[in-house]
């Protein structure tokens, strides 16, 4: 995706196809509405509320859907579990109205919220947009502390599985940083 035009004319079809509500954009094009230069991504991770409209933007927005084979983009929609990230994750990020439907709100996590999620699932591309966050939104010792002691999963709110790879990715991450 070539940045948050791009991801903003998606995200106002997807508003369309909601009456009232909110979508929260937890995945990397979430980062094309905060960085000059934000990572590519094929797809946008959204979750709705209320769930019941994500049917429809999947139905209708979805990987191999019309939608997907007319613009070459597409909407994958998950549940809230999915972005584990910092308890107060909301407090930082971004609302925007589009015009496209102005009952919709549409919710963009911080870098620094988006990056700490990423590190449960560190595979290349996430550590290409990890690398790209820190280039713009450098992340200082004390607030990274901050960030890890507020992670679902040090405070035992997801299954352990998540929490063995979350603490993977953290080691990997902090091995990343030390150079």
């Amino acid at each position: 995706m070539d940045g948050s035009s791009e991801v903003a004319r998606v995200l106002g079809d997807a508003a369309r196809l909601m009456t009232a509500g909110e979508i929260v954009v937890f995945g990397s094009s979430a980062l094309a509405f905060w960085m000059q230069r934000p990572p590519r991504s094929k797809d946008i991770d959204v979750w709705c509320i209320p769930a019941r409209k994500g049917r429809a933007i999947e139905a209708l927005m979805g990987e191999l859907a019309w939608y997907h084979e007319k613009h070459g983009m597409f909407v994958e929609v998950w549940g809230p579990e999915t972005f584990a990230a910092p308890v107060d994750w909301r407090n930082r990020s971004k609302r925007l109205l589009l015009t496209e439907n102005r009952k919709v709100s549409i919710v963009l996590p911080h870098p620094h919220d988006v990056l700490m999620a990423k590190l449960e699932r560190m595979d290349p591309k996430d550590r290409e947009h990890v690398r790209a966050i820190l280039a713009e939104f450098p992340l200082s010792d004390d607030d990274f502390s901050r960030l890890i002691l507020e992670m679902p999963h040090r405070r035992g709110s997801v299954a352990a599985d998540r929490c063995a790879r979350f603490e993977a990715g953290l080691a990997e991450f902090r091995a990343m940083r030390a150079g």
